[in-house]
């Protein structure tokens, strides 16, 4: 369950997106996490739109019990703000259940984008874009900037069936795509799933899952809100 914060989108077959990033109505999209058939924590993610200006706040709690006991923590929160469809700055921290904190510092600087992990400084191009699945443009990429550890990792992206999803009384028809990262980093404690994400043809997250690292019981994300 570390990697519980990481996905993707792309356009293909005769799924058209729209190019602009899907912001829901409610400025808000919450998921319920699911493990073994409990509700183990929440995803958040909120949007504040100004004019061409976007700022985006992600926070994930989760909480894993055995009885009485609580066998599994983690919490990250994650800051974005976009100008006209760029990422303009981030800022995260992450705490594990491991009690290992990670920390991502990231601003456009002229020509480049640089941000601070793990790796310290480092440079990449204006055209980054962070892995926290509400943007379905990374299905459009085949790198993306972990906003837990601050590298770039590379994936492959594979289009799958199209699925029928029902959330707030109504059905929603969700192409569903899976990623396979590639990059493997020295500060990876175990490695990476395979995720499975849920798109409309509007661009909007409606599902996510993966299998736990650590015990390969199946993580889902079920839209609340």
């Amino acid at each position: 369950m570390k990697y519980l914060l990481i996905i993707i989108f792309l356009l293909l077959g005769n799924q058209v997106f729209s190019k602009e990033m899907y912001v829901p109505e409610s400025g808000e999209i919450v998921f319920e996490i699911i493990r073994k058939n409990k509700t183990i924590g929440t995803h958040t993610i909120s949007f504040i739109e100004n004019d061409k200006d976007l700022k985006v706040d992600i926070e994930v709690n989760i909480n894993v019990k055995l009885g009485f006991l609580t066998i599994y923590k983690y919490r990250h929160n994650n800051t974005e703000y976009w100008k006209e469809g760029e990422l303009i700055k981030i800022s995260t921290n992450s705490l594990t259940n491991s009690k290992k904190k990670y920390f991502v510092e990231g601003q456009k600087n002229n020509d480049f984008f640089e941000y601070e992990g793990v790796d310290n400084r480092k440079r990449t191009g204006l055209n980054v874009i962070p892995i926290s699945y509400w943007n379905y443009e990374i299905l459009d990429r085949n790198v993306f900037l972990d906003s837990q550890k601050g590298i770039l990792r590379e994936f492959d992206l594979k289009e799958m069936e199209l699925e029928n999803i029902f959330f707030n009384e109504k059905n929603f028809n969700a192409k569903k795509y899976m990623m396979k990262v590639k990059t493997i980093h020295s500060s990876d404690e175990k490695p990476f799933p395979n995720l499975y994400l849920w798109y409309t043809n509007k661009g909007e997250l409606m599902k996510l899952e993966f299998d736990s690292p650590e015990d390969k019981s199946i993580i889902t994300y079920n839209r609340i809100k």
